[in-house]
């Protein structure tokens, strides 16, 4: 017996000491790959010393000799803090995940090769201005510099998934813009679903489902009567069209309406607590650890910016100097085209093109799959670019300003350099895209608006369907030229807004886009606006941040007092449908974390939506963008044509409630409760922010955020969703730089278990306000660490 509990012992002695040191050395691979940010570090390729300061939060103030020091010493801080990042994104634009990944990430690689970013990069970086080609020369060899000191001591992603990245080289910046492409300015899939629908509905049904036009649009310019005759949408149905409607697209193909997000604003110095501008921004992104921003300042001979960077690409893309500041929203500048081909068989290569055969390029694509053999994949390439579907002898092939010649050069880093709104532009007229809502204000006191892209001009149409390719009849003439782009400077009303909605009326010549964003963010924006210039209150930078973190939702406010009235003219036996109703009346339309109004109000609002469609769409309904289809319901609650209504309901008021009482039976289910005041809205939205790898388990406790129950909806100022939300907060102070507002949702880091993996989250959940240092006095006063990094 004593030899029997001894060997016990003797095991578990063992197994004990073998777990001591599993967790030792997991400890140490996690560890030993966290950077200094105090002593020195040799940096071969500077010319001089650069010091590195950061503040309590990790953010970091780059003091170079040269600009492209400066730049290098980026490099190599953005490796320090998010190596592994940099590496995904890249990656993932070139299509390359499943190398580390396996078969999980195939699909998303077959669409990256197939939009070929990878030759477009390298071609593109042969385009560049020799200032920007040095830029991205000089910010990938910090990157490398740290690479070549840290083989062995590689973030500990790298050690888990066995592999080490390669160099780092200017055309991986470029990729990092098809990524940011891919995310912001890809609307195909929406085009081939558009078509599909439009296919199945008359003209007149088909033109007020995909109605943007709202009455509360506010526009920026050409909001009097027509100079010239818009293009209206492409909702004829030609045979060419309804053959989207095949097998190819049974599934429901998910709409991003995450990527349709952001607010930006700015007021003149009249509304302004100093009698100087101030400028807001934050935009809405998928949120992930880490965030897709980094904070930074950088100074330099002539360069004194601060702001947002984007890991991956040099300086700083959203934020401020000295003198101006800037931010951006998404303007959903229709930018691709469809085009659809006709091929001689269902196996050939040929396709027609004005009158004869042509043969399409085949791309060979060689995709790396962990775990399995190479995927080869065969990209066909028509005049108009790669198909990215094919039915028999159908195709549809895609063009993009993305992948134009120069596309993804790299522009929007050179906006800190602007010193005045003429030197803004000036770089603005170089910026290919993404198309972004530009907004800007100045230390002179001038506020200012810019969309700066390359917009397509169409011969005929507007390729908000696919279009014919068999002839150059719908082929691009060009882009709209520079000064012909929405501009604004310093408006009569001494406000700018946007937040995705229209900024164009109907007196702008030019067709921009139809994937405006429903204008409820911006109406309450501008609703805020004006109540507190009405009352004669002066803003504060902490005045826009309350802005920011506003959380009432004008959509289900509207619904709220359709079914009000409903209810009054026809009162329904259900006790819990008419208690609900009950709480609407007193119901201010904010969507509190424990709101079970704006519960109610959301499930009846899908519900309707159901039963309004599903008889015209029947199982197409799916393939309906809900996201944007406010302003629809918001039109037909208004209005209530007759040709909408379901023919089993006598009346609009017996429709929705007939989908309240679905409502009621949705939360139940959903919530496992029967009683209403448990509906709370926050936990049935909870906010989720999670690491690629920490998706579940252990690592998901250990590496990601949530679930936590949250306020808001995807239509209020503080957009939200369970992955989705503010990606960054943003107020300038152009009074006193030291006085503004710079935030991310979690940390500086990428690296769990920096103190920076995720030190800002709870004040950006709380929405309260970070003032990272700008000037050499804050500087002195916050700086925590200092690192001087040497050259040879």
């Amino acid at each position: 017996m004593r030899t029997a509990a001894r060997l016990v012992l003797y095991l578990a002695g063992v197994l004990f000491g073998l777990a001591l040191l599993a967790l030792l050395s997991a400890g140490w691979v996690v560890y030993r790959a966290l950077p200094e940010y105090d002593g020195t570090a040799s940096l071969p390729p500077l010319s001089a010393e650069v010091v590195v300061e950061r503040d309590p939060f990790g953010v970091a103030r780059i003091r170079a000799a040269s600009l492209l020091d400066a730049v290098t010493a980026q490099g190599y801080l953005l490796a320090q803090d998010r190596l592994w990042q940099m590496d995904l994104i890249r990656r993932a634009a070139a299509g390359e995940l499943s190398e580390i990944f396996g078969a999980a990430t195939l699909e998303s690689d077959r669409e990256a090769r197939t939009l070929g970013f990878r030759a477009a990069a390298e071609r593109d970086v042969a385009l560049l201005d020799d200032d920007s080609r040095r830029l991205l020369e000089a910010y990938a060899s910090g990157i490398n510099s740290y690479l070549a000191q840290r083989r062995g001591r590689l973030p500990w992603e790298f050690t888990v998934l066995r592999y080490e990245p390669r160099p780092w080289t200017p055309r991986d910046t470029l990729l990092v813009a098809a990524y940011m492409y891919r995310v912001l300015a890809s609307s195909w899939r929406s085009e081939l679903n558009r078509a599909r629908l439009t296919a199945r509905l008359d003209e007149a049904r088909a033109r007020e489902l995909f109605i943007v036009d709202s009455p509360l649009d506010h526009y920026l310019v050409g909001g009097s009567a027509p100079a010239l005759p818009r293009r209206r949408s492409a909702l004829r149905r030609p045979a060419e069209h309804g053959a989207v409607a095949s097998a190819a697209f049974e599934e429901r193909v998910e709409e991003r309406a995450e990527v349709a997000g952001s607010n930006n604003w700015v007021v003149s110095g009249a509304w302004t607590y100093s009698g100087k501008p101030l400028l807001a921004n934050d935009t809405h992104l998928s949120l992930e650890l880490p965030g897709i921003w980094y904070l930074l300042q950088i100074t330099a001979p002539g360069w004194n910016v601060r702001g947002f960077a984007l890991p991956g690409v040099p300086l700083i893309i959203i934020g401020h100097n000295e003198r101006i500041a800037w931010g951006f929203t998404n303007s959903g500048a229709d930018v691709q085209d469809l085009y659809i081909e006709t091929f001689r068989d269902e196996t050939s290569h040929e396709y027609l093109r004005n009158g004869r055969w042509v043969a399409a390029e085949v791309r060979r694509e060689v995709i790396r799959v962990r775990g399995q053999g190479d995927v080869v994949l065969d990209v066909l390439v028509t005049g108009h670019g790669p198909v990215v579907v094919r039915e028999g002898t159908r195709g549809y092939a895609l063009r993009w300003v993305a992948t134009e010649p120069g596309g993804l050069g790299a522009r929007f880093f050179w906006l800190g350099r602007a010193q005045n709104w003429e030197e803004f532009l000036a770089v603005c007229r170089e910026i290919a895209g993404p198309a972004q809502n530009t907004v800007y204000a100045d230390v002179d006191g001038n506020i200012g608006y810019v969309l700066p892209a390359r917009v397509p001009v169409r011969r005929q149409a507007n390729g908000a369907v696919p279009m014919p390719g068999e002839t150059d009849d719908h082929a691009w003439a060009g882009y709209l030229p520079f000064t012909e782009l929405p501009q604004v400077l310093n408006p009569r009303a001494g406000k700018i807004v946007t937040a995705n909605a229209r900024v164009v009326g109907p007196a702008y010549p030019h067709y921009l886009t139809e994937n405006w964003v429903a204008p409820y963010r911006t109406k309450r924006i501008h609703q805020l606006l004006e109540e507190a210039m009405q009352r004669g209150e002066k803003f504060r930078p902490e005045d826009f941040l309350r802005i920011q973190t506003d959380v009432l939702s004008w959509p289900h406010l509207t619904l709220a007092r359709a079914l009000i009235g409903a209810v009054e003219r026809t009162p329904p036996d259900e006790p819990r449908l008419r208690a609900l109703v009950e709480r609407l009346r007193h119901w201010d339309g904010q969507a509190r974390t424990d709101s079970v109004e704006t519960a109610f109000t959301d499930a009846v609002r899908r519900e309707l939506l159901q039963r309004l469609l599903a008889p015209q769409l029947s199982e197409l309904v799916p393939q309906y963008n809900w996201f944007r289809s406010s302003v629809f319901l918001e039109n037909v609650l208004r209005e209530r044509p007759t040709h909408w209504l379901p023919e089993r309901f006598a009346s609009y008021d017996e429709l929705l409630l007939a989908a309240a009482k679905a409502a009621l039976e949705q939360l139940a289910t959903q919530t496992g409760t029967s009683n209403p005041n448990h509906w709370e809205w926050g936990k049935l939205i909870p906010l989720e922010i999670l690491h690629p790898l920490g998706r579940s388990g252990i690592l998901r406790s250990m590496l990601s955020i949530g679930p936590l129950p949250q306020p808001g909806t995807s239509h209020t100022v503080k957009q939200t969703g369970r992955r989705f939300g503010p990606a960054m907060r943003f107020v300038a102070d152009t009074a006193d730089w030291d006085n503004s507002i710079l935030a991310i949702p979690t940390g500086q880091s990428g690296q769990w278990p920096s103190t920076h993996y995720r030190d800002q989250f709870p004040a950006w959940f709380a929405g309260r306000a970070l003032r990272p240092p700008f000037s050499d006095t804050a500087w002195q006063q916050a700086h925590r660490h200092t690192l001087r990094l040497l050259p040879d």
